[in-house]
């Protein structure tokens, strides 16, 4: 088998058109000379890269000092109307308040 390169754009072309064959993964290899044990290492890896989740966990540091104040509310304006509600509020208080006001 020749060594032939591909990006990863031709690789998911090919694993498509695998997927679309109908054949198995060795009638695919051998009709197109591929290593079956590479292009199973491939589809496994391109295959796993699609489905990972698109969300990345985000950690934070922060420094406080002693002269950093924080609001201890929440201010919510639209229009000419101002909202103004503790920190703690419950969020499905808040929640219903809106629906209610929405309507």
């Amino acid at each position: 088998m020749s060594r032939k390169y591909r990006n990863t754009a031709q690789w998911l072309e090919l694993i498509e058109v695998f997927e679309q064959s109908g054949q198995s993964q060795v009638e695919f290899c051998a009709e197109h000379n591929l290593n079956p044990a590479y292009f199973s290492k491939r589809r496994s890896e391109l295959m796993k890269a699609q489905f990972e989740p698109a969300f990345v966990q985000v950690q934070s540091s922060s420094t406080c000092s002693s002269a950093v104040s924080f609001d201890t509310s929440l201010m919510l304006r639209f229009q000419q109307t101002e909202l103004t509600l503790p920190l703690s509020v419950d969020p499905r208080w808040l929640a219903g308040l809106i629906k209610i006001l929405a309507a």
